[in-house]
């Protein structure tokens, strides 16, 4: 049987993928920093005190640093770069955080005169508190597991570890209260976008997310541009989040708009028709005001047009009948005869160049046996409002 869907749901995002490395390949300072340094400063004199107590410079390093808020400290941890391999570095390419190992424990709350003891497979290491939020790191390195799985050899391996584990108590102090961790720490489910939660046994160690990224050793320029990458596609996540979000509304809406639209439309239909009656009132009332302006402010005016019209007449061409039509009353239709034929073009484009005028069309031409003149019809439409009534005397 497959699994449930809910059970993916109910078990949360995964956890960040993070690379823990090896404690015994990073050496380790304290440095002061003066209080209410801002971040960016931090990160500045880190890379100054490494540039003082590296025998290599800051470009050929690996190197980390973790500050507590308010701290006057800052625990400071480096690497030879040529102590990677390159498939080591390689393994690093879409890693959330790289780190070593003690670093992701930093997070943890451990008192004053406190000492945390991780065992691994390669080193001990003590992370050592002190007073004032100050942390130190003392790391002993273990020989490789024996192959011989003998007894003898087994006790011999346990006796390495236990002086190692005596040495870094002495290095630390003596601390009173010592918390020994037998398995190296795992990244916890995300629980936010804030911090980057590890645990290893019952000790619990969370990092917020700009401090993370001050442990993180990867290149400085690299991990900027793969900060900006992912904010850009977080964005770009919660945008389409919201967008599905958005269209899932819509479609609830509605479904909810056809469940309740027989409802609201037989609401709306009987308000329709009760209203019905008194729109038709109102609308014929309207069309009667309309006509009634109509009748008192557009007149028909044939002998405006005809005056328009005989200004552009030649000579030749004489006018025979005017027919105008109330239902239009910017066209009229002249019947008239020409002497010469001619004349009928030259007559259309004069009217043409009146500006009152907004189309000319000539009807057919006919020339009657025996006669030289011809008779033809033209119609004129004229541009609306533009034939004025003439001036009472």
């Amino acid at each position: 049987m497959s699994a449930s869907p809910l059970n993916f749901l109910r078990a949360g995002p995964p956890p960040p993928k993070v690379v823990l490395l090896p404690d015994a390949l990073f050496f380790s300072r304290t440095i002061p920093i003066p209080a209410g340094t801002p971040p960016v400063e931090v990160a500045a004199q880190v890379e100054l005190a490494l540039e003082s107590i590296s025998p290599f410079p800051v470009a050929q390093l690996y190197h980390g640093y973790f500050h507590a808020p308010g701290s006057a400290h800052a625990l400071v941890f480096a690497a030879y770069r040529r102590r990677f391999t390159a498939e080591q570095t390689a393994a690093w390419a879409g890693a959330d955080l790289v780190l070593p190992t003690f670093a992701a424990l930093l997070g943890g709350e451990l008192p004053p005169a406190t000492t945390l003891i991780l065992t691994t497979g390669e080193s001990l290491t003590a992370i050592h508190a002190r007073s004032g939020g100050s942390v130190e790191i003392f790391t002993e390195p273990l020989a490789p597991d024996a192959i011989d799985p003998s007894p003898a050899a087994l006790a011999q391996a346990d006796d390495d570890r236990a002086r190692a584990r005596d040495t870094l108590i002495r290095a630390a102090g003596g601390s009173t209260h010592i918390i020994d961790l037998a398995a190296p720490p795992a990244a916890d489910p995300a629980g936010s976008d804030g911090e980057i939660a590890f645990r290893s046994g019952t000790f619990a160690s969370r990092l917020p997310t700009a401090t993370a990224a001050a442990l993180d050793v990867r290149d400085k320029e690299d991990l900027a541009a793969l900060r900006r990458a992912r904010a850009r596609d977080v964005l770009f996540w919660r945008v389409a989040v919201g967008c599905v979000a958005a269209l899932a509304l819509l479609a609830l809406g509605e479904f909810a708009l056809i469940g309740g639209r027989g409802l609201w439309q037989k609401s709306r239909l009987a308000q329709l028709n009760a209203q019905k009656p008194t729109v038709e009132k109102i609308m014929a009332a309207q069309k009667r005001a309309v006509s009634i302006e109509d009748l008192s402010t557009k007149r028909l005016l044939p002998l405006e047009m005809v005056s328009l019209v005989a200004a552009k007449i030649p000579s030749t061409v004489l006018f025979q009948r005017a027919v105008a039509d109330v239902a239009d009353r910017d066209h009229i239709v002249i019947e008239a005869k020409a002497e010469n034929s001619g004349e009928i073009t030259l007559f259309k484009t004069a009217l043409e160049s009146l500006p009152e005028c907004a189309r000319v069309e000539i009807g057919p031409q006919q020339t009657a046996s025996g006669s030289r003149s011809t008779t033809f019809s033209v119609s004129i439409t004229f541009k609306p409002g533009t034939v004025k009534p003439a001036p009472s005397s």
